[in-house]
Parts: structure tokens; sequence; C-alpha cells
């Protein structure tokens, strides 16, 4: 009876599982829980917290049980046999357990549907290898090798900078590796993650090599393909749908900060989002699109030739994480944290400015600033300089060049992040200064808040240039601060607390936000005293990410909460001072797409055929984001959604379509 058994262990598909393929799985499965594990804690206190030691002796006795049984199988050189359809799916599973280690999450998803078709997408790619091959080994062999590249590269973008590897990553590569070159591979669960990909895939090697494959008929085979096809058109056809059941139902919580890009890929399966996001990235044409169409559109609004009354110096800046809480919620503080903000009123334009970003994706905002384009007509979760910015474009900065400016960027941050150099230079700037260069010219004596360069060490920069610049010569200066970026150091003593409440992080936030406010009013005053004109805009990129206090002040979770709450929280303050009398106005609400047109009615300027479309569209629809628009009936709608401004909508996608990628060349 034994000798049966035996043989039916070494010549069968049970003798493949037994010897091979559930072993190999028990292997990454044991992984997947003891990384998980780790990452739930930091690693002195996974290895000195018992039940952690007790997790981890067990996971080892499970590996070291079924490497046993591989070994054991390879020793007495037992060949099972089975075919490539199951060969497949076990692989499909190993290389689905170890993309979910390398992110850091159990296999099991949130979502039952996000659970069964992560799997099932990872294992098209091998059906298609038994439809291709008769024996298809080689190709098993590298699409798992494919696979754990993949998951590696997740690993160290999580560990290097705390978010996925996204679609958008792929057209800059070369700023993620100057990025990656100042981190080491060896930490503690890099080495492990290393040792990791180089077991599985040796075992895997092995497990392909020992089985033995038997042929499937060409009739079956296809009928694979046609089961094939159709699992393809599924996954592309019905693609848009199933990445919007994730984000409308906050499973995928793409366009928020980097953690949240992370929770997502956890949440839905890290091969599977990947795809999603890459079939869900691309710039569509509008309805109806021509190059014909788009100039004649722009041929309706005739463009004054008259000279500007005034050509004042502009001072543009973008602060980061600037938002107000209280246009959120009631909020109860020991004294107002932005008392000059809050009070400017003289020779001011100011209000709020809907903003596609939260959190994070600043690229976005100052896109939609420095060209009057709006992330509206692009997928959700879209990076414009990663992206799509990758040839000259018109642009509020070669509108002042072609007024006789000189322009400059002034950036808190290095010209990696969000390949910002690149984009500075296909804008027009004529002149970048970079994070590097800011702390050359304070020698090295840099004042910091929050950690990072603090606001009013950028503005005196800003103050610096102006008065270097060329007498008689108008300058267009565009800053972006970096002061107010999360994560937030806690303070022992801030300088705002919350009456009623207990929140470490805002309080921080606040107080930092406090020293902004107190930075401005000290440039407003500088400039209020020189005798050449000036135009100071000011904006947030967008909210900082601390989702607490923020669902505290709603009232609901960010997941639930409706198109025109979301829009509460993508609204930041935005103000436009001069130095001379200009018709003043408060309250006024708009979406950052829009801000450049309040600021060339404040310098005086004439606007060219574009800025005249979009005060046209304006005024239809006031607020526009990727997140959705407002109409002028005051309803707010989601991008996807039909309403009274399709055709308005679609009008301003032909021409900002054309703008960005036939203009000039894509």
């Amino acid at each position: 009876m034994s000798g049966i058994i035996d043989k039916i262990r070494e010549s069968s598909l049970f003798g493949t599982l037994v010897h091979y393929y559930i072993p190999l799985l028990l292997v990454l499965m044991s992984a997947n829980i003891l990384v998980e594990a780790e990452s739930s804690y930091d690693y002195q206190t996974f290895i000195h917290t018992s039940p952690a030691v007790i997790l981890a002796a067990i996971c080892a006795f499970i590996i070291a049980e079924a490497l046993y049984l591989i070994i054991k199988g390879i020793k007495n050189k037992v060949r099972p046999v089975t075919n490539s359809y199951v060969t497949g799916l076990v692989l499909a599973l190993a290389s689905y357990l170890f993309t979910e280690t390398c992110s850091e999450t159990a296999a099991t998803k949130e979502s039952v549907m996000f659970l069964l078709m992560g799997p099932l997408f990872i294992y098209g790619f091998y059906l298609l290898g038994s439809v291709l091959f008769k024996d298809p080994r080689i190709y098993f062999i590298i699409i798992t090798i494919i696979f754990h590249i993949y998951g590696l590269f997740q690993f160290y973008l999580f560990e290097f900078r705390g978010a996925p590897l996204r679609i958008s990553d792929l057209s800059s590569i070369k700023s993620g590796t100057t990025i990656a070159s100042e981190y080491s591979l060896f930490s503690f669960m890099g080495t492990i993650m290393l040792i990791l990909t180089a077991v599985s895939i040796t075992l895997t090697v092995l497990i392909v090599v020992k089985t033995e494959i038997k042929p499937i008929k060409l009739k079956i085979r296809l009928c694979t393909a046609v089961g094939v096809v159709v699992y393809a058109l599924i996954f592309g056809v019905f693609g848009m749908d199933l990445y919007r059941f994730g984000i409308e139902n906050r499973v995928i919580s793409l366009n928020f900060t980097g953690s949240e890009d992370r929770q997502s890929f956890q949440k839905t399966g890290s091969a599977l989002l990947f795809y999603l996001d890459a079939i869900n990235s691309r710039a569509i044409k509008p309805k109806g699109y021509s190059e014909e169409k788009a100039l004649e559109i722009l041929a309706q609004y005739e463009v004054s030739d008259e000279k500007p009354e005034r050509t004042p110096t502009v001072i543009a800046i973008m602060d980061e994480s600037f938002a107000d809480f209280g246009q959120i919620g009631e909020l109860s503080t020991n004294k107002d944290y932005m008392p000059f903000i809050h009070s400017m009123s003289e020779n001011t334009v100011k209000g709020y400015v809907t903003v596609t970003a939260y959190g994070g994706y600043s690229c976005n905002s100052e896109y939609e600033f420095l060209s009057g384009n709006s992330m509206g007509f692009f997928p959700l979760g879209s990076a414009s300089y990663t992206q799509y910015v990758k040839n000259d474009q018109d642009s509020l900065v070669s509108y002042f060049k072609d007024l006789g400016y000189t322009t400059e960027a002034i950036a808190g941050c290095g010209s990696g992040l969000w390949n910002i150099g690149e984009a500075y230079k296909y804008i027009g700037f004529d002149n970048k200064l970079f994070e590097k260069n800011v702390r050359q010219r304070a020698g090295g004596d840099c004042k910091k808040i929050n950690g990072r360069l603090a606001d009013e060490e950028m503005f005196d920069i800003a103050i610096e240039e102006f008065e270097n610049k060329e007498d008689g010569k108008p300058m267009f200066t565009f800053l972006t601060t970096m002061q107010n970026h999360s994560p937030y150091v806690i303070m022992e003593d801030p300088e705002i607390t919350l009456n009623g409440a207990d929140d470490p992080e805002a309080e921080a936030y606040m107080s930092y936000a406090y020293e902004t406010d107190k930075a401005v009013e000290r440039l407003v005053e500088y400039f209020s005293n020189v005798d050449e004109d000036v135009v100071i805009v000011f904006f947030g990129d967008h909210f900082p990410h601390i989702p607490q206090f923020s669902e505290r002040l709603l009232g609901s979770s960010l997941g639930s909460i409706s198109t025109e709450q979301n829009a509460k929280v993508h609204s930041t303050p935005f103000f436009i001072w001069a130095n001379y009398d200009i018709e003043e106005q408060s309250d006024v609400r708009i979406s950052l797409n829009y801000l450049s047109n309040k600021l060339m009615e404040v310098c005086g300027t004439p606007k060219t055929a574009y800025q005249l479309m979009l005060d046209d569209i304006m005024k239809s629809v006031p607020s526009i984001s990727a997140f959705g628009y407002r109409g002028e009936n005051g309803s707010w709608y989601r991008i996807q959604d039909s309403s009274p401004y399709e055709d308005v909508l679609n009008k301003y996608n032909i021409v900002q379509y054309y703008r960005m990628f036939e203009q000039y060349g894509e």
C-alpha cells in the first residue's frame, strides 16, 4: 500500500502539489505575514515583542519545512506531471503573493472583488503563455522574473518615499534614480527583500524545470485563446469602471498623498492597481477635436493690441499646504492663525481657489496656475509635470516674456521633485533657483521651520532678486515654498492651540501657518515702501494631510463626503495685492486655473485669446478641478456626470488639448 501511495505522490498532480507547489506558496505566505507584521512596528519593537517573536518562529518553521519538501523532491528526483494551466495558476498566485509582500501588506483585500481580480489579472499573463507555447516553461520563468523585479521596485519606492510606483514615474526614471541614490539598498528590510527575491526566483526556476508539463492539445489551446481574448477585453473595456468603483468608494484613494496612494495599492492589489492606473492615465482627445476646431474657437476672441498702462513686477507665491481649516468647519483656537491675511483689504483681491490636489501633487497646482489649463480633463491621479509636459507650452511665463519681463522660478525643493527642472524649461522660465541655490545664497545658515526652509527665508530671496534686477525692466518671479509640508514636527509649546480639542499635529500645522502669515506681512510691508509698481499673488497649493482633523471639522470621513464637501477640502486661500490703487474684492470663489486671469486684471495688461476664452468659460463654470466642477447654477458635479455645461467644458478641453499637445508638437 505504501508503495502505491508513493507512486501516486511521485507521478500525479498530488505529488506536484506536495513536493513543490504548496511549499512554494507556504514560503511566500509566511514571508508575507512576517513583512506585514514587521511593517506595523519599527524593527526594534518587532524583535522585542513576544507575540512578534512567536509569530516569527512559527513562520520560520513553516518556511524551513517547505524548503525541506522542495529539496527532498529535487534530491529524490521527483518529476511529477501536470499541465501548463495548473502550473501557470500556481505561479500566478506566487507572483501575487510576492508583489503583495513587497507592498508590505496582507494578500487579503478590503473588497472581495479586488481579492479575486488581483490574482486573476496576473494569471492572465501566464494563461497567455499556455496558449502561445506548447512548452511555456521559459516564458513562465521570464514572466515570474518580471513580476519579481516590479515587486522589488515597489518595495524600495515604499521605503524611499512612502509612495508606490505609479505609471507616471516611468516618465521620470532619471529623477527617481537620483532620489534612490540617496538611500541604501541594504537596510534591514531591504536585505530581507533581496534575499526573498533571490529565493523566490530560484524556487520558481527549480520547480518549473523539475515539473513535467504535459502538452495541451491544439483544439483546447484555441478554445483557451478565445477565453484569453474575452479576459483581456474585460480588463480593458471595464478597467475604467473598475477604477472608478475604487475611487468613488475610497478603496482606491488616488490623488491624495503618497501614504494614501500606498494604502490604495495595499487595499486593491499592487499589480492590479498599477495596471488600472496605467490605462486611466492617458490624455484622450476630446469629442469633436481637430486642430482647425481649436483655432476656430480661439479666433472668436479679439485680442487688444494696446500697450499695457502698467508693467508691474509680479511675485507669485505658491505656499506649500497653506489652507484655512476654518473654511470647512467650526474651529476655535486661542488666537487667529493667519491674522494678517484675514485682515487684508486695501488694494487687495482675495478669496478661495478650488485646487485639484489634496495633501500632495503640488505640480498640478503649479501647472493649473501657470498654464490656465485644468486637470479636470485628465484622469484622476495624473501628475502634470511628469506625464504631460513634454514640450514647449504657452503659459503665464511665456506671456510675461512677450511683454518684456525677465522670468524666474525659485523653488524650495530640488529640481528632481516632480521633474520641475525640465517642466520649468518647457514652461519658459529664463532663470531657475532650487533649494541648493537658496542654501548657498544664505551661506549655509538658513532659517528652518518644521525642518525645512522657512517661508521667510524664501521671501528674502525674492526680495534680493528684486533688488538685483535690471533697472526699469519688470520681472515675473514664481516662488514655491516647503515650510508647511507634512509630516509636522509636534511642538511642546505651539503658538496656536485648539480650544476644546486635542490634536497636536493640527496645532503644529497651524502654528507653522502662523509663521507664514508673519512672513507674508513682512513681505507686503517691504514692497509697500518701494517706488516701483509691484503685484503679489499668493495661494496655497492644497490642504495639508491631517485627515483626522479635517474629518472632525466636516463631521464625516473623507471617504464618504459629497462632491460639494470635497470642494471644501480642495479650496485654499488666495490674495492679489498691489502697492498701487486697484479695485478691491473679497470672498472671490474661483478655481486655480482662472487665477492668472484675475492677476492680469490687477496688472492692467491685455489678455490673450486663451485668457479671454477662460473669462467666457468662467461665467458658466466658475470652478473646475479633477474631482468635479461648480456650475453658475451653484450645483456641483463630478467630472463624469451629465450636466448643462458639457458643451462649454468640451470647448475648453478642445483648446487645452491643442495648446498642450499639438501647438508645438508632442
